[in-house]
């Protein structure tokens, strides 16, 4: 369950409005995961600018995936870690593959205490301690 409702064109406000109109226009849907993003549209735009620069660098997209499922596993977010593994399904990723990120992840042990990052530092984000 997201703590923030999905947006669309119609119910996002100012420039997020606009950059979910667009998307909408070129795709015809947007994800959940995008959607929830809207209520920024500063992590919206940092987001849509960050998949611009993947898509234009050397690596195939499978690739550019299992490293979005390995970035996803490590923060923690379930929202995003589904539309990634959705994508890298897309992608041709296999099911084995995916499972591997996960167990990779479970081997290596948290060290945010360790380093003095404090793990919920941010509002509206998922403490991985609990």
């Amino acid at each position: 369950m997201t703590r923030f409702p999905s947006l669309t064109p119609d119910t996002a406000q100012g420039a997020a409005r606009s950059l979910l109109g667009d998307l909408v226009a070129r795709h015809g849907e947007i994800g959940a995961m995008v959607a929830t993003m809207a209520h920024s549209p500063a992590v919206l735009g940092g987001y849509l600018d960050l998949n611009r620069a993947i898509k234009r660098s050397k690596l195939p997209r499978h690739i550019t995936e299992r490293i979005s499922l390995a970035v996803q596993q490590r923060q923690g977010c379930d929202l995003c870690l589904a539309a990634h593994i959705s994508a890298a399904r897309a992608a041709g990723v296999i099911d084995s593959e995916i499972a591997d990120a996960a167990r990779r992840h479970l081997r290596r042990p948290c060290n945010c205490r360790d380093r003095g990052v404090r793990p919920s530092g941010l509002r509206g984000t998922r403490d991985h301690h609990r």
